[in-house]
């Protein structure tokens, strides 16, 4: 039997027929065999050794394509194990980022709880202070109800004051009168 395999390495991925061809040895002629006349017994065995290289060629030029098509495969496995990896690592990536956005969107909840609770509003109407102008005008509301505060705090003690003083005179006055 003759090997008609390369022996040279290959670079490229090619069939066994593609490599035969490039060998040239499909264009060669053969050598001549015996001239001498076969009886029917030898002719169909030489057809059958004929048969049998040809199937023998067959298998080793399929185990050849079957050993690209398994280092295929190994390829394509390790591309889906490195695609899967980085699918997981996007899905631990984005349930991160929603669980920070939990957590801030908790903190901020918070926060405008304690902000209605002091401002009083407990509707929340943001809206109003979309600019500056709107912030001012409420800062100077609230400017102006801290000095009414003030003044109205002064005014208590002031009362509170004189009215101690008053009930000191109407002690002195029943003590000493």
């Amino acid at each position: 039997m003759q090997e008609l395999g390369r022996h040279r390495p290959v670079s490229v991925r090619t069939s066994a027929l593609q490599r035969y061809l490039f060998d040239g040895k499909a264009f060669e002629r053969a050598e001549p065999g015996p001239t001498v006349q076969l009886i029917a017994r030898d002719a169909f065995v030489s057809e059958t050794a004929i048969k049998l290289d040809q199937v023998v060629l067959e298998i080793k030029s399929l185990g050849r394509e079957m050993q690209l098509v398994k280092s295929d495969i190994a390829e394509l496995r390790d591309d889906a194990s490195r695609s899967y990896r980085f699918s997981e690592f996007l899905d631990r990536e984005h349930k991160l980022r929603a669980a920070k956005l939990d957590d801030l969107s908790r903190r901020f909840d918070y926060l405008k709880s304690r902000f209605d609770a002091i401002d009083g509003n407990s509707k929340g109407d943001y809206q109003a202070f979309q600019n500056f102008e709107a912030v001012s005008r409420r800062l100077t509301e609230l400017g102006q109800i801290e000095r009414e505060f003030r003044d109205v705090s002064w005014k208590l003690k002031a009362g509170t004051g004189l009215f101690a003083a008053s009930l000191v005179v109407w002690f002195l006055m029943l003590v000493l009168g």
